[in-house]
């Protein structure tokens, strides 16, 4: 195992609800290679040195029979306790992790920090992809098929290379989806559309996903709204994850996600890998755009 892989970081908060993240993490660190690092996030207000150790103590002990039930006891790994907000805390800690994973809620446990608004601004905020395993889902990565959200952009695909990555480790067929609609109408109550105007979506759909998939790597177009497209492909394939890219800017800017990701974040009921697009995936997109053509 190379000791410079980028660690796979588990936010947990002491309660059953976040553990159910550690199948998949457990997987992509053994795919990868890479140290799992588990971490707590102190409340900011406890600031005497006491609390801190103990907090640390407590949070060691808590892990040194959690990594034996969960078989990891034998795969590097370390549990840290960090001080501060929690999500801003794990955004700090993580900034060079390989992947984030965490359960969309957490309840109870060692300060019952880790709720769902928590995940929420981990999500919003992280430079890096985050894993986000719903309650009540498969947790462990294996071979069933990934989905991946497509919207017909250069930038959509940067989480289309990942997938591909993933699903050759796994030995998982990739399905693109691509949805199509109707566009809004602007400033009127009706509309008449050409009566060939859903033929003509589809059917650049349909172009779009054929110049864009791999040989074997199965494509979906359907006219629905995005995420509810997402959901009927993931229950169509059984799809054992979904993958999305997040077309934010980060913490800074990024006030919310992008409202397709933010909606199936809540309510799709599988894994989803959400990989945020990054000033360097934005630098390289610009450079492969030939001179002349247009962004």
């Amino acid at each position: 195992m190379a000791a410079h892989s980028r660690p796979i970081v588990v936010p947990l908060d002491g309660s059953k609800n976040a553990e159910t993240a550690i199948p998949a993490a457990a997987a992509l660190a053994r795919i990868y290679g890479a140290p799992i690092q588990f971490v707590h996030a102190l409340d900011e207000e406890v600031e005497r040195e006491p609390h801190n150790e103990r907090a640390r103590e407590v949070f060691a002990a808590y892990m040194d029979g959690l990594v034996k039930i969960s078989g990891l006891a034998d795969h590097p790994h370390t549990f840290d306790v960090v001080r501060g907000s929690a999500a801003r805390a794990v955004l700090d800690y993580s900034a060079h992790a390989r992947m984030i994973v965490l359960a969309s809620h957490g309840r109870g446990g060692l300060h019952a920090s880790f709720v769902g608004s928590v995940a929420d601004k981990i999500v919003r905020g992280a430079t890096v992809p985050v894993l986000v395993v719903p309650l009540g889902s498969k947790a462990r990565l294996e071979a069933d098929p990934i989905v991946v959200a497509l919207d017909g952009s250069e930038i959509a695909e940067v989480g289309l290379e990942l997938a591909r990555e993933l699903a050759g480790h796994l030995g998982a067929k990739v399905v693109l989806v691509r949805a199509y609609s109707f566009p809004p109408p602007a400033g009127i109550e009706f509309v008449a559309y050409p009566v060939d105007l859903t033929t003509s979506l589809r059917e650049a759909a349909e172009a779009y996903l054929t110049q864009t998939a791999k040989p074997g790597e199965q494509a979906l177009c359907q006219l629905a709204p995005p995420v509810q497209a997402i959901i009927e492909a993931a229950d169509h394939v059984n799809a054992g994850l979904v993958v999305m890219t997040a077309h934010g800017k980060g913490a800074a800017q990024r006030i919310a996600l992008g409202s397709n990701t933010d909606r199936a974040m809540h309510s799709l009921r599988r894994p989803l890998l959400i990989v945020p697009v990054t000033a360097a995936h934005r630098t390289q997109r610009a450079r492969e755009v030939p001179a002349g053509a247009s962004a």
